[in-house]
């Protein structure tokens, strides 16, 4: 069925809520004469800067390559470091510190080709056996087994020659390649420990200070390999308020932040100093029914009972994109051919009565949690969405980092799933999400129809055929409502007016060498 919006009551309390809010939310004042907001314009009377300050609302633990914890070190690290290859403008794959490669007829092993002469910045070669090494430390830390999984060994073949063996044939390996980063053998054996405070690449920046919870400096990196980035200096200031640091973009004393809330984002647009841009980011969010303690009547019949543009609403001030898969137009099992569940609160009470549920037999669900602004916000507008059909949903909100330890555990009865999908590759939020063996099964999905199509398209390496695979399990998924699709949440960017070549990324993955003033 066609998903249709209806603004019934739920979506008119959102409207009502978030205006209200908005009285209450400070935001910085108007800064159109600020200091330092007139930065880079040669034409405003001044010489171009050659220095960018980035907002970021969190400290980072570790800048070790191979231990990165999130996808917010990934992408900081980015700029320290480069891989053999890495996502081009369209998305694609393209070359970065291989030259070429090539694929064996069997799609297990893979031989690749690296530049001569590009440089660590402790001005080392990087040669073969660094690429070796950072294979190795790939597939032996915990936090990178995500990409690392197929991969069984390297070996170099002479100094700018490495063979990756892969335990089977993987379609999207080279996909997964991007997360691996290349690091210096010589300068990780010899720091040990210290290396994860003090990161050696041969990316575009060179790691300069660290002062823990206030600001991360880096600096260009003359001898890059694709040409000295044209910003000299890079700090990174640390600002966990929004507030706070919204008014630090309007008085000028920082450049660019892309955490700024939807509030202050429409703000920015009034702002002649400040400059935007949003897409569609990369993570999306479901809601995950406990699939072995809530039968696929109660999943279907409380698809019903949501209004996922309110849900929209309250907990996004509007600014997500609603969406019925994780996926986007273009990406390996795409489609519209699925089930799915238009908002419908009558539809919904009957699905229930069916299952044996009323005024006289009510339901009681759980809905488990890490605690957050977002979250606590979801968990209330599902309590009230549930209860218009005559659901009890009790809130459970625990520290987000006990959730991580706890969800696997399975003793909950509905809980908040969301994951960072990938540009190109399907199999790995997929796998994850909805095999028996994944990681992040939220929904504790264990079909084994849905197992075994998934199984094929991991090794399957013609894209159109795994394309149709996924197009498979998608049906299955929406037709058990394993989950209620929500929404995928807008990548924002503010940032200097002055400041040229920006555009915001679904994975705020920003490389700084490719903007100037």
């Amino acid at each position: 069925m066609r998903r249709t919006i209806m603004f019934k009551k739920t979506l008119a309390l959102a409207l009502s809520l978030v205006l209200s809010a908005s009285l209450f939310t400070g935001c910085g004042g108007s800064a159109s004469s600020a200091p330092g907001a007139q930065g880079g314009n040669p034409a405003a009377g001044g010489a171009a800067r050659d220095d960018l300050v980035v907002i970021l609302p969190d400290d980072f633990t570790t800048l070790d390559p191979f231990k990165l914890p999130s996808s917010a070190e990934i992408s900081f690290c980015a700029n320290i470091f480069d891989g053999l290859v890495e996502y081009g403008p369209d998305h694609q794959v393209v070359a970065a510190l291989a030259d070429s490669w090539e694929m064996n007829e069997a799609g297990d092993s893979y031989t690749f080709h690296l530049k001569k002469g590009v440089k660590f910045h402790n001005g080392e070669e990087m040669k073969a056996n660094d690429v070796v090494y950072s294979v190795n430390r790939f597939i032996s830390e915990e936090w990178m087994l995500f990409g690392s999984f197929m991969i069984k060994d390297a070996e170099a073949i002479d100094d700018y020659t490495v063979k990756i063996n892969l335990k089977y044939p993987y379609g999207p390996f080279l996909s997964m390649l991007t997360y691996m980063y290349i690091a210096n053998e010589k300068a990780m054996t010899e720091m040990g420990d210290d290396a994860a405070k003090h990161p050696i690449g041969t990316g575009a920046y060179k790691f300069k200070q660290w002062d823990v919870a206030q600001q991360i400096v880096l600096e260009a990196n003359p001898d890059y390999y694709k040409g000295a980035p044209s910003i000299n200096t890079l700090t990174f200031k640390i600002i966990p308020d929004s507030n706070t640091a919204f008014v630090a973009l309007e008085t000028g004393e920082a450049d660019l932040s892309f955490n700024c809330s939807a509030m202050d984002f429409e703000q920015a647009k009034n702002n002649p100093n400040l400059a935007t841009d949003s897409t569609t980011s990369n993570y999306f969010y479901t809601v995950n029914f406990n699939s072995e303690k809530v039968d696929k009547q109660v999943r279907k019949a409380l698809s019903h009972a949501v209004d996922r543009d309110a849900l929209n609403v309250l907990v996004n001030e509007g600014t997500g994109i609603v969406a019925d898969l994780p996926l986007v137009e273009g990406q390996e099992g795409y489609t519209t051919d699925i089930t799915t569940y238009p908002y419908d609160v009558e539809l919904s009470k009957s699905m229930l009565k069916e299952a044996g549920y009323d005024e006289s037999n009510p339901l009681t669900l759980d809905f488990f949690y890490g605690e957050g602004t977002e979250n606590n916000k979801l968990g209330q507008a599902l309590q009230s969405m549930f209860a218009e059909v005559g659901v009890n949903l009790e809130l459970n909100p625990v520290e987000t980092g006990a959730w991580w330890q706890l969800f696997g555990d399975g003793d909950y009865t509905v809980s908040r799933g969301g994951y960072p999908m990938e540009d190109q590759n399907t199999d790995s939020p997929y796998f994850d999400m909805y095999h028996k063996d994944g990681t992040f099964n939220v929904s504790r999905v264990n079909n084994p129809e849905v197992n075994s199509l998934l199984e094929q398209a991991r090794q399957e390496l013609d894209a159109d055929k795994r394309s149709e695979l996924y197009v498979q399990v998608n049906q299955i998924l929406t037709d058990e409502a394993y989950f209620i699709p929500c929404y995928f949440r807008a990548s924002t960017i503010v940032y200097n007016a002055n400041l040229k070549n920006v555009k915001a990324v679904n994975n705020q993955r920003y490389l700084y060498r490719e903007f100037s003033w």
